[in-house]
């Protein structure tokens, strides 16, 4: 299971200006605790900002690479922005992920050219020149568009994050419903592609987010998602994720799961 951890986010009340006051300590700690608490990617987003965020993105990338050896996940709308980081990247410590890339025409043609250039793993999100389809049979296809658009580039399964899109449970019954068909299929027709999602977005607008948060995580596993965008530091989501890969058997003998026990990673819960 690859988790990005989504914490250095503008977006998040701390976050945009300890960015713009270009707080190296704040942003290194908070890239290291991710890391300690299980995130395999960091995530790396300035795009709330309305000036400076290509420059913003590319201090976030040299300011996180220089505290964590792990792999960054470049996060915007913005193709200037995202040459702007992966430059500067470190390839030593792994192949980056750019998110993301849509069917919609002007952003897929800004952004292929970058994941073939520098060779890195890509979000797909499922929409194009259309928006975002709430229908779950309308957004497969977008998906399945957006993956065959990509494959046929030249793009390997295995460099393919498929992102179903994540709607608050609140704006309708069947949304999480959606999203498994949407996974479930996705993993079917497309062996060896990824799934990934920012599963907060499930829980806006409700009460004690995190249950939402770590019920749809469990549920979306068990149809195939094997990557999420979100809180590492979250521990009974980590929790969760571990028994639930040991039960999908993704853990050979639960070893994964008896070495964080025995680290004390699952101790209060």
């Amino acid at each position: 299971m690859l988790i990005v951890g989504e914490r250095i986010n503008t977006s998040r009340k701390a976050i945009e200006p300890a960015v713009r006051d270009r707080d190296v300590e704040f942003i290194q700690k908070l890239a290291k605790d991710q890391v300690d608490a299980g995130a395999t990617y960091i995530d790396v987003n300035a795009g709330t900002l309305v000036s400076g965020e290509p420059e913003a993105l590319e201090w976030l990338v040299k300011t996180v690479q220089a505290a964590v050896d792990a792999p960054l996940c470049f996060d915007s709308p913005s193709a200037v922005a995202i040459e702007r980081a992966v430059a500067v990247y470190d390839f030593s410590r792994g192949k980056p992920m750019i998110n993301s890339i849509t069917a919609e025409k002007d952003r897929f043609d800004a952004i292929l050219p970058l994941v073939k250039k520098y060779n890195t793993k890509v979000v797909a999100l499922c929409m194009d020149d259309t928006g975002i389809q709430q229908d779950a049979e309308k957004r497969y296809e977008v998906a399945k568009n957006l993956v065959n658009q990509l494959a046929a580039a030249g793009i390997a399964l295995d460099d393919i994050y498929v992102d179903p899109l994540t709607f608050p449970i609140g704006t309708g019954s069947d949304v999480g419903l959606a999203m498994l068909r949407i996974i479930e299929g996705i993993k079917n027709e497309y062996p060896g592609i990824h799934i990934i999602a920012g599963i907060s977005n499930i829980s806006q607008g409700l009460p004690i987010r995190k249950l939402l948060n770590q019920a749809m995580t469990v549920l979306s596993m068990g149809k195939g998602m094997d990557a999420a965008i979100i809180d590492p530091m979250d521990r009974y989501l980590m929790a969760l994720i571990a028994s639930t890969r040991a039960l999908l058997g993704q853990d050979d003998f639960c070893m994964d799961y008896i070495t964080l026990s025995r680290g004390g990673k699952f101790e209060g819960l």
